[in-house]
């Protein structure tokens, strides 16, 4: 069956990614410039086009020249072919007239426009050009800023693992909106919640600051901390050993942690959604080693525990309830 011929916003679209190519050159911009004259309706969808990017430079807060929005989404680097049809879905769904904040105001865009990030079944480990590393678990997403006096990570999105190779010139920042952790060691945890960081530390130090900065607070090795706008506390011990196993074999280790934010977190492994009622299930709590290559089988080993009923309507949905005590 021949392929169905793109439409005049698409092909704009195309324009636009292939213009940003550091290939591009003069003769391609004549192409372009030609391809626009055909009739005014491509110039209108090229036109629409930079329209778009424009709102996204504008969301992004950049302050160069339009294509500086392109640039943003992929750090600087040429885009690889799943940020190309990502970034393409964006201009054309801008071209029809969404509104600008629309396209970036849930958590989606925000992953798909970061340097780095992963979906919901993928873990990804990447060495940084200092040679330190980050692992990414599912849904998760960081944009990196290296510079000549810092490095500097922003999590976005989920959870990454940082190892963080030595530079005594420039200090290792990790960055969300809750506050900063400047490492003064190696190994540590970072998850970005709605409104809370937790630090998990496996190595050495760190030093974690509000992002009010009336607060800072040293987190060394086997210690876990809460970051929020305006504080930051310690929230209890872990075994750095337990957490490096669980990374290696994609588990979730929990232990007396409640019903609601497991799910939360299987839920950011999984494709689809599964819906729950909060107050409902709000006096439940998970003890257990959950696999979340597999939130099947995650949800079906909390079930055995506790008083669950698992509907699955589809593989996209999945309603959970507790389950209704039966009358003698």
């Amino acid at each position: 069956m021949p392929e169905p011929h793109p439409t005049i916003d698409e092909q704009a679209a195309e324009w636009i990614l292939q213009l940003h190519e550091e290939a591009a050159n003069d003769a391609l911009r004549l192409q372009f410039e030609c391809w626009k004259q055909q009739s005014a309706q491509h110039a209108a969808a090229a036109l629409r086009m930079q329209e778009v990017i424009s709102r996204l430079q504008a969301l992004r807060g950049q302050s160069a020249p339009a294509k500086a929005a392109l640039t943003a989404a992929f750090g600087g680097r040429k885009p690889a072919a799943r940020g190309k049809r990502v970034l393409r879905a964006l201009l054309i769904a801008g071209c029809l007239g969404l509104p600008g904040a629309l396209l970036l105001q849930s958590q989606y865009p925000k992953q798909w426009m970061a340097d780095i990030r992963t979906g919901p079944n993928d873990w990804k480990t990447l060495r940084l050009a200092d040679n330190s590393t980050l692992t990414l678990s599912g849904t998760s997403a960081v944009n990196v800023h290296f510079n000549g006096q810092e490095r500097r990570i922003e999590v976005l999105l989920g959870e990454v693992l940082v190892e963080v190779a030595h530079d005594s010139a420039r200090p290792f920042i990790v960055q969300t909106d809750e506050g900063s952790m400047r490492a003064l060691g190696t190994r540590f945890v970072v998850k970005h919640l709605h409104d809370t960081t937790v630090l998990s530390m496996l190595q050495s130090r760190v030093a974690a600051q509000s992002a009010d900065e009336r607060q800072t607070l040293e987190v060394d090795t086997g210690s876990r901390a809460l970051i929020r706008r305006d504080s930051v506390e310690l929230s209890g011990t872990l075994d750095p050993a337990s957490i490096d196993q669980a990374w290696r074999d994609h588990q979730l280790v929990v232990d007396n942690q409640p019903l609601t934010r497991v799910l939360d977190e299987i839920s950011r492994h999984r494709r689809g959604h599964i819906q729950f009622d909060r107050q409902a299930l709000a006096n439940l709590r998970v003890s257990a080693v959950l696999p979340l290559d597999n939130t099947d089988r995650a949800l079906q080993l909390i079930a055995e525990t506790l008083p669950l009923t698992i509907k699955t309507y589809t593989p996209w949905l999945v309603v959970i309830s507790q389950a209704q005590q039966s009358k003698e």
